[in-house]
């Protein structure tokens, strides 16, 4: 029963995403936990879930006596955390380098390896899935607590931000996969100069990426080819 919810969590969490990014929900207007529920066909407790996680990561915001809303994240807010993610996780790949990968980063940096050889092979999902865990085997490698506490609290806080290329075109995220085993790459070889310059450079592409997406629709409608849904 357990696993029942989890799974229908898990789906109502994606489809929500789908919805929000895919332009068929005005950000003006509260998201429907009802209405949301019978557009999907998916119980209310899951969606509630759904919309819980949401919240927790920052996509969406609970105002108080007015309901839940998709939270706004301007430009100014993405290059504020950036330039943070950029300080920390410079450092950290600098100290990833200088004390080499750990087991989880070397198993990490082997499957980028084999997704590399033929990034067509892999769907735009699986390969950020395993950028994720890249940049989180990284961070452990690092070997300090307190960095790898805050950057996984900035992480999981923009996590949707984060992860915006998966859902667009698969050229885009096999380009980002080559910088991430270029990253690999400096840091089995114990070079924190290359590594740290190359993890800057991955970061500021990353950020005018975000940029770029967002002005390219109020609502990233380019996020899915499936037909949009009115929810409201």
């Amino acid at each position: 029963m357990a696993d029942t919810f989890e799974f229908e969590s898990d789906r109502a969490y994606g489809r929500i995403v789908e919805l929000i990014f895919g332009g068929a929900v005005d950000p003006a207007k509260p998201l429907s936990e009802r209405k949301l529920s019978e557009r999907l066909g998916i119980g209310r407790m899951p969606v509630r879930e759904a919309l819980r996680k949401l919240e927790r990561e920052g996509v969406v915001e609970v105002k108080p006596a007015r309901g839940t809303f998709i939270r706004t994240v301007s430009a100014d807010d993405l290059t504020e955390v950036y330039e943070l993610r950029e300080s920390l996780e410079c450092l950290a790949t600098r100290r990833a380098a200088m004390r080499g990968p750990s087991p989880a980063l070397a198993n990490c940096g082997a499957r980028l390896r084999v997704m590399g050889r033929d990034p067509s092979a892999f769907t735009s999902r699986e390969i950020d899935d395993v950028g994720t865990e890249f940049h989180d085997a990284l961070i452990e490698s690092a070997g300090s607590t307190p960095l790898e506490e805050m950057v996984r609290f900035m992480r999981m806080r923009f996590r949707l931000a984060f992860h915006l290329p998966r859902y667009f075109a698969h050229e885009l995220v096999a380009e980002i996969l080559l910088e991430h085993i270029a990253l690999f790459e400096a840091i089995a070889n114990r070079s924190p100069d290359t590594a740290e310059d190359l993890m800057r450079a991955h970061l500021r592409r990353g950020l005018q990426i975000r940029l770029d997406l967002d002005r390219s629709s109020p609502n990233l409608q380019k996020l899915t080819s499936r037909p949009k849904e009115n929810i409201e």
